[in-house]
């Protein structure tokens, strides 16, 4: 057609029109139902008048809610903060072993964000099961709820990980065609295939003790897993083992190894009928 794309340019502009049409469209929406649930009377003295709007928008804010909201917020933000911080650490890391290693790394962080999607929707559907159960206080039907999740999300690891490991070479000539690049794609697969699933499997987990408020608890166990178990043993195993993506691979698939094993521990061990009991009393309804 003559038309060869805008190229990496279009990048930010996509991805800042995407967000801003979304966040209208959900704004549009939330209007919708909020308009609708006023009486008629109400309804129109708010569209009238820009003070009642506000009123009406600030009503029930208070310094008590904004505490709960902000216990559960700030572990949360910075939990997925110090990921991207670590990701970065160990990107430095691949740089010291070479140029077509950093960016092979690049590019296969890309694909573990790809793989990502899926898993994550997973985790989404069920955490939203597992929240409603607990505000219901059903803490059987939340624990029935967190199993099936996990069960669906390890069923669908094994397929996508399969398919990866299987494909690499293509998935690889997603971003380039030189054979070098692909040659390592292919090198460092099976370390990278683990990485893969094990990171899937952290976040499936992860939703369960985040659907129960333990948003603190996440946070401390990422920082764990991350700091004194992913980033030292890549460098351990990248300096005294193998300096190549196997070796680098091979250190961040133990350190997701660890997070799994310490959110399976919180999954396992946590009392669904007490933060049954929170949510209910931070939702207001106990």
């Amino acid at each position: 057609l003559g038309f060869e794309g805008y190229g990496f340019a279009a990048c930010p502009w996509v991805t800042v029109v995407v967000v801003w049409c979304q966040a209208i469209f959900l704004t549009s929406i939330w209007l919708q139902k909020h308009y609708h649930t006023l009486p008629n009377q109400k309804q129109q003295q708010s569209t009238t008048n820009p003070s009642k709007i506000l009123s009406a928008w600030t009503r029930g804010i208070t310094l008590e809610r904004i505490r709960t909201f902000s216990a559960l917020y700030y572990p949360a933000a910075l939990a997925t903060s110090s990921d991207f911080w670590r990701m970065g650490v160990i990107g430095e890391i691949a740089a010291t072993i070479g140029e077509r290693e950093v960016g092979v790394f690049n590019a296969s962080y890309r694909i573990m964000w790809i793989t990502i999607i899926f898993v994550g929707s997973l985790a989404g559907a069920a955490g939203i099961k597992i929240g409603m159960r607990l505000g219901r206080g059903d803490a059987d039907g939340a624990r029935r709820a967190a199993a099936v999740g996990i069960g669906l999300a390890i069923s669908f690891l094994f397929v996508l990980s399969a398919m990866v490991y299987c494909n690499m070479r293509a998935l690889g000539m997603l971003f380039t065609n030189d054979p070098s690049y692909l040659e390592l794609f292919v090198e460092c697969r099976w370390p990278f295939t683990c990485v893969l699933f094990f990171m899937n499997l952290s976040v499936g987990i992860e939703t369960i003790p985040m659907s129960m408020g333990q948003t603190g608890k996440v946070f401390y166990a990422g920082f764990v897993a991350s700091w004194f178990g992913q980033v030292p043993g890549v460098i351990l195993l990248t300096r005294y083992w193998r300096k190549d993506l196997y070796g680098l691979y091979t250190g961040v698939a133990v350190g997701y190894c660890v997070l799994v094993f310490i959110y399976g521990w919180l999954a396992y061990s946590s009392d669904y009928r007490k933060y049954s009991e929170i949510a209910r009393k931070r939702a207001e309804v106990a």
